[in-house]
Order: structure tokens, then C-alpha cells, then sequence
């Protein structure tokens, strides 16, 4: 079961990112930050076997440099911890433009996206953190 405890933040230092290693891998906080210390919004959330998954969003201004950059960042953090690269996801059939890495690890599959919403003027960086079954 998932606590929302603790603090993550996803840091350039190597104390920072391991504590986001660690915590990425034990799925024990709901508090998440960008590497630059931008706090998420995030949430938990029950799949159908029960489970609960982390979710985490930030945004941005529409399609702006900087959740480029905090997409970058975030998909970094999470290839360092994981040691090894997201597998990019098909397209989606809609006029907005996403970017999803989908990451699998021994006990959760790890989601990092970017979605413009052009209906919205708002561009997300999405975390997802989902036990596996």
C-alpha cells in the first residue's frame, strides 16, 4: 500500500537523485518535485485489482520551453534510477501532441508524458507510478 509520506525531489546532485531512486522504487510519497523544485500535484489513484498508483502533474503555459525542459529533466531522473530507457508509446489520435516513456521495473511500471491541451492553453508533464500486478 502506497503512503503519501515523505518528500521526493528530483535534484542534478547524487544525494538528490538517489532519494528520488529510492523513493521512485519503494512508491512511498506523494509529494513530488521537478528538478528544479517545482512541486507536482499529485495524487493517488486505485486500478481495478485495488492498487493504488502515484500521479503527478505539472503545468505549463501552452507548449512553452519550459515543460520541455522539466519533461527532460523528469524523464532523465527516471531513466538514471531505472537504468534503462522508457519505451516511447504510439500515438494517440487526437489534434494535441503527447510524448509518453513508459519504464518497467520489477514491482511498478513508471510513466513520464508530456501533453499540450490546446482546449486549455496548458501543456502537462505527467508522472505515473503503478505497482504491477
Amino acid at each position: 500500500m502506497i503512503r503519501a509520506t515523505g518528500l521526493l525531489l528530483l535534484c542534478a546532485s547524487a544525494t538528490h537523485a538517489n532519494t528520488y531512486c529510492a523513493d521512485l522504487t519503494a512508491r512511498t510519497t506523494t509529494e513530488i518535485a521537478l528538478p528544479d523544485g517545482t512541486p507536482g500535484t499529485c495524487s493517488t489513484s486505485l486500478d481495478l485489482s485495488g492498487a493504488q498508483a502515484i500521479n503527478c502533474r505539472w503545468p505549463f503555459d501552452y507548449r512553452a520551453d519550459a515543460a520541455t525542459a522539466a519533461f527532460t529533466a523528469l524523464l532523465s531522473a527516471t531513466t538514471q534510477c531505472v537504468n534503462t530507457d522508457g519505451v516511447t508509446d504510439q500515438g494517440v489520435n487526437h489534434p494535441d501532441s503527447y510524448d509518453l516513456r513508459i519504464f518497467q521495473t520489477e514491482a511498478a511500471q513508471i510513466s513520464v508524458s508530456i501533453k499540450d491541451k490546446g482546449a486549455l492553453q496548458q501543456t502537462y508533464v505527467f508522472l505515473r507510478i503503478a505497482p504491477k500486478d
